[in-house]
């Protein structure tokens, strides 16, 4: 864990529960936080505080351990409002229609969208992963959030830029303006990909920066064959050459693969629960 974040531990019903969360958002009237999975009610494989339906976890379970995180929001459980995430590219905004999307049951949430926002107070968006780079954006100027669900299709696709552009046709939110949080993810040491995949990630920083490729591909001398891929120096990187100013930047530097304390998809070969980015704007 980097100094730009802390861990809370919470008391709940079922033991502690804890989160991750960015320094920088003690500054401003929002809550946000990227869940572990200790802490909730759920059986092996999901054990124990997995938040996401689509996982084949019992959806009884999956509710009560939204219940326990609504508790400490303030706000009931049905206000939570996420989508259906599919690796795409899509960013919706949460307005009144669309509060509680997704709160009780994989099947009202929102179609093929993985990543949501909103200026509504007091509305839960929430954003699953295991392993995937989970991304919070908050637009000081305009008191808007966003959680945005960014695996490598959605980081060598920019949603997180894309995110921002559209709640700016929304809200005039401007890059400058935006303070962005990366929770707990795969790291750079576990991301091993192939060379395919290795090379299109270089060929997209080379177009966005002149930094070194060596800051975001990895080619070890002992796997050819294979390449290890920064996810978060890409995804920071590709919000400050369009304006975010580093210093607004918090990447936890969790690494999902090695931390006991996530879910990872890939060292659980699939079979396993998933932590939740949170993000809650307050009254202001």
């Amino acid at each position: 864990m980097n100094q730009s974040v802390k861990r809370i531990d919470v008391k709940g019903p079922h033991g502690t529960w804890s989160y991750e969360t960015p320094n920088w958002a003690d500054r401003f009237p929002i809550t946000i936080g990227d869940t572990y999975r200790h802490g909730g009610v759920s059986q092996e494989p999901y054990k124990s505080l997995n938040l996401a339906f689509h996982v084949g976890d019992e959806p009884k379970y999956v509710r009560e351990n939204r219940a326990i995180v609504a508790e400490y929001l303030g706000v009931e459980p049905e206000r939570i409002s996420c989508g259906n995430q599919v690796h795409g590219l899509k960013a919706v905004e949460i307005t009144e229609d669309l509060v509680g999307a997704g709160a009780l049951g994989e099947d009202t949430a929102i179609a093929d969208c993985d990543a949501v926002f909103t200026k509504l107070p007091n509305v839960p968006l929430f954003l699953f992963t295991a392993d995937c780079v989970a991304v919070g954006i908050y637009d000081a100027k305009h008191h808007a959030i966003a959680t945005v669900h960014a695996g490598w299709r959605g980081a060598i696709g920019h949603l997180p830029v894309l995110t921002i552009e559209t709640m700016k046709e929304a809200y005039g939110t401007e890059f400058k303006d935006c303070y962005i949080y990366l929770g707990p993810s795969i790291g750079p040491e576990s991301f091993e990909v192939d060379v395919e995949l290795g090379k299109r990630f270089e060929l997209a920083w080379r177009g966005m920066t002149d930094r070194s490729v060596a800051d975001i591909v990895n080619y070890p001398g002992d796997k050819l064959d294979k390449a290890y891929i920064n996810l978060w120096n890409f995804i920071a990187e590709g919000l400050m050459v369009n304006g975010v100013p580093k210093e607004n930047i918090a990447i936890g530097g969790t690494d999902t693969v090695t931390d006991k304390d996530c879910y990872s998809y890939r060292r659980e070969s699939g079979k396993t629960g998933r932590m939740a980015l949170f993000g809650m704007l307050q009254e202001r």
